[in-house]
Formats: C-alpha cells, sequence, structure tokens
C-alpha cells in the first residue's frame, strides 16, 4: 500500500520590514497561495503552513490543511507532526521553507519518487560540482529549504528534533545529525540541469524580484491556457490569486493584483493596474485606468485615465469617461460621467448624465456627507453638488451651479450669478490702457 505523505511548509519568510512596500503579487499572501496550489498537486493527506495568518483558500484547497502560528517554528518535528495527525503509521513527511521555492511540482515530486524508490530515512537535494575539465567530481553542495523524512511507527531519532531555524529556515544540519546518530539511511537526489527551470533559491531580498519574475510567466502561460490573450505576454503581471475569463484580452503593461476577477470577453488596455477589483462580461478599460477595491458589472466602460477608488460600483452599462474619479459611489445602470468629474461618497441613479467639470463637495472639513442624484437627472457642466444634498429624479441642474438645497423631482435648478453684460467695455478699456501708457513718456520729456 502507498505510504501516505506529509507536508509542513514555512511561507511567510518576506522581510519584516519589506511587507509594507513589496507589491502585492509579491505578498506573503500571494506566495503562500501559489505554494499551497503546488503542493496540494502532490496530493498529500495532510498540509500544515506555518505563516503570520491563514490565508483564504478555495473549498478544493481546504482538506487535510492545517495553519499554524509562527511560534510553532520551536516545535519538534514530533510535535509538529502530531499536530498535523496523531497517528503513529507510517508517513512520507516532506519539509520546505522558503530557501526552497518551487515554481510547479515537477522537481518536487521527482524526489519524492526517488525518496520512496530509494526508502532512505533522509533525502536531501543536492549539486554535484564540476572540475575542471567539466565532469562531476568529488565534492557538492545539498540546496537548503528542501528535505524527505521517512516516519514509521518509531520516532525516537526525531524526538528533541526542531527542523526549523527561529528565522522559519529549514535546519538541514540538525536534520542531517539527527539521523547520523540514529544510524539512518541518508540520501540524495542530484539535481539535474533540467531541474533548474522548476525551482528558485531565495537568499536575499534581491531574489525576490526573481521569484516574481517565475510567478508572472507561469500565471500569464496558464491563463492563455485558458483562452486569455496576452498582446504582449511579457509585459503583463497577473497575481496568482487573481482570475481572468476567456475570451479576454489584456494589452501590454497591464497589472492585475490581489483577489481581483475579471469576466469573458473584456478589454483591458495598455497601463491598467487593476487591485483587489471584481470586473464582470465584456468590460471595457481604457488606458491609462486605476481600479481598485471596486466592482464594475458587465458591459460598463471605464477610461481613459480615470481612476476608481475602493468601494465603488459601477452598474451595468455605465460609462465613465476621461479624468473621472470616483470614491464609494453607486453609478447607476446606463449611467454616464465622460469628463472630468469627482463624485466621492454619492449614489448615482439610473440613466443619470453627469456633466464634465461635476464634482461632489463631501467633505466639510469634519466628516464626509453623501450626495444623492435619482434616476434619469441631468447634471450640467461645472455644478458643484455641496453634500449632503439631494437631487430628485428626472431633475434638470443648470451648467455652472453650485447646489447646496435638495433639487424636487422633475425641478429645473439654477444656482449661480445673473450674468452681466456691459456693451463697448473692451473697447473703453483698450482707451484707457493706452491713454496711461502715455502719460509716463510726456512726464519724462518735461523733466530734461
Amino acid at each position: 500500500m502507498k505510504k501516505k505523505l506529509l507536508v509542513i511548509a514555512c511561507g511567510d519568510r518576506v522581510p519584516g520590514d519589506q511587507k509594507r512596500t513589496l507589491p502585492s503579487i509579491i505578498s506573503a499572501e500571494s506566495l503562500n497561495h501559489h505554494l499551497l496550489g503546488q503542493l496540494m498537486k502532490l496530493r498529500p493527506e495532510r498540509t500544515a503552513l506555518l505563516a503570520s495568518e491563514p490565508i483564504s483558500v478555495s473549498k478544493g484547497r481546504r482538506k487535510g490543511l492545517k495553519f499554524l502560528p509562527v511560534e510553532a517554528l520551536s516545535y519538534s518535528l514530533t510535535g509538529l507532526i502530531e499536530k498535523i495527525d496523531g497517528r503513529k503509521s507510517g508517513a512520507d513527511l516532506l519539509l520546505l521553507s522558503f530557501e526552497f521555492f518551487p515554481g510547479e511540482t515537477n522537481l518536487l515530486q521527482k524526489v519524492l519518487n526517488f525518496h520512496r524508490e530509494s526508502e532512505y530515512d533522509l533525502t536531501l537535494v543536492g549539486e554535484r560540482e564540476e572540475d575542471s575539465a567539466g565532469c562531476q567530481g568529488e565534492d557538492y553542495f545539498v540546496y537548503p529549504g528542501l528535505a524527505l523524512v521517512k516516519t514509521g511507527e518509531t520516532r525516537k531519532w526525531l524526538t528533541g528534533l526542531r527542523p526549523f531555524k527561529p528565522s522559519g529556515e529549514l535546519d538541514v544540519v540538525a536534520l542531517v545529525e539527527a539521523a547520523w546518530a540514529a544510524d539512518k539511511r541518508i540520501g540524495f537526489y542530484w539535481v539535474k540541469e533540467a531541474d533548474k527551470n522548476d525551482f528558485i533559491l531565495v537568499n536575499s531580498l534581491a531574489d525576490y524580484s526573481r521569484v516574481a519574475e517565475f510567478l508572472r510567466q507561469l500565471r500569464v502561460a496558464e491563463l492563455e491556457r485558458k483562452g486569455v490573450f496576452f498582446l504582449d505576454p511579457a509585459s503583463a503581471w497577473v497575481d496568482s490569486r487573481s482570475k481572468v475569463g476567456r475570451g479576454t484580452v489584456i494589452y501590454p503593461s497591464v497589472i492585475i493584483e490581489g483577489r481581483s476577477k475579471i469576466g469573458k470577453d473584456c478589454l483591458i488596455y495598455p497601463h491598467c493596474h487593476i487591485i483587489n477589483s471584481r470586473l464582470g462580461n465584456r468590460v471595457t478599460v481604457f488606458g491609462a485606468t486605476v481600479i481598485e477595491g471596486c466592482r464594475v458589472e458587465d458591459e460598463a466602460q471605464v477610461g481613459p485615465f480615470s481612476r476608481l477608488r475602493p468601494e465603488t460600483w459601477l452598474r451595468r452599462g455605465s460609462h465613465v469617461g476621461n479624468f473621472v474619479e470616483m470614491k464609494k459611489t453607486v453609478f447607476g445602470k446606463g449611467s454616464k460621467a465622460m469628463h472630468l468629474s469627482y463624485l466621492g461618497d454619492a449614489r448615482v441613479g439610473e440613466r443619470v448624465n453627469v456633466g464634465a467639470g461635476t464634482i461632489t463637495c463631501n467633505y466639510d472639513g469634519i466628516k464626509k456627507n453623501k450626495t444623492f442624484v435619482g434616476r434619469e437627472a441631468f447634471i450640467g457642466s461645472g455644478t458643484e453638488l455641496v453634500a449632503p444634498v439631494r437631487v430628485g429624479r428626472g431633475a434638470y441642474v443648470a451648467a455652472g451651479s453650485t447646489i447646496t438645497e435638495n433639487v424636487k423631482p422633475g425641478a429645473l435648478a439654477i444656482a449661480r450669478a445673473r450674468q452681466v453684460q456691459k456693451p463697448g467695455w473692451v473697447r473703453e478699456r483698450k482707451a484707457r490702457v493706452l491713454e496711461a501708457e502715455k502719460k509716463p513718456r510726456r512726464n519724462r520729456k518735461k523733466g530734461k
């Protein structure tokens, strides 16, 4: 009968002072999400991830998965095994720390197969060094971060052994010393040149850029297989946690971060940045647009040069144009705000037209206030809606108005100074200017 597999992995190795500044594509959560996805392909019976906090995983990945706090780094190996698998039946135990970052499971599966076929008690991964003639010599080095241990009913040699250092690194030396002392069989899987494409050794902050590029290539290739078209795959960045639907076209220099979800048949034009947002089907996002923490329903259109800030919700078929910013705003079905506007803390009904230069004055210096615009209303260009304020259904607001009071449904609101016209004023002004310029010259001549 095939022996069961247990996995204990230590993630969350991003240096503490860098957690705030690294992009979410390479955050601890994103890296752990990828790591769990690869480990689950090995079909382990139990998996433990040591991390500072649990991450959200799909239902299919929850079976046999347990999160342990970073304090578990001080546990003995037998203590860790008992935490995830109390039974004392035999198992193969895969130990992994972030120094050995797997891109895909190919190498992990090879090492596991080698470990089982060779029946070693401890299997490590190493590489033989070549001599001056280019042949493999006697010297070798052991890769950090990965080991396989055979555990049986008798685990005495593992008692008291702490497999992880306080830093989270796998203590390969301690494993080897414990195996030697117990007269256990130690084996090495020798890495071949082709194997080096399946993992990255992470020893410093600089290696994170290599990990990021590694993940980028894997994710883009995966999405291409699912029917997403990248006009320039080398310039697109898609978080491993994000999803993109079939038929969507992604133009160059697009970044999709966090747990974003983009529907089918969307068009994402160049230089767009989408963060933790949900886009429906057939959505168009024109160039240089930023969308963060938002929901955009089917067939909506955004951009170019738009910014949607957190908690904004564009309803189906709405259009948001160039240099429009929204924050905590629900924008109704079929509504349009096409130019140079700011809508914050607002709720806009269906089929509303928001003219160019319209702003909601939502902050009074102490708190944020809300603006409500009823369906089918018309907001003229250059309007200031001073919150809290309501514009009723079907109402018109004249261009250039400053609205401080509620507008009744179907009413026309005009709030601007009456225009004054002075005929001939330009001609008279020019005459005065010319006269003023002549006077100083006459004075200078008299002084001589």
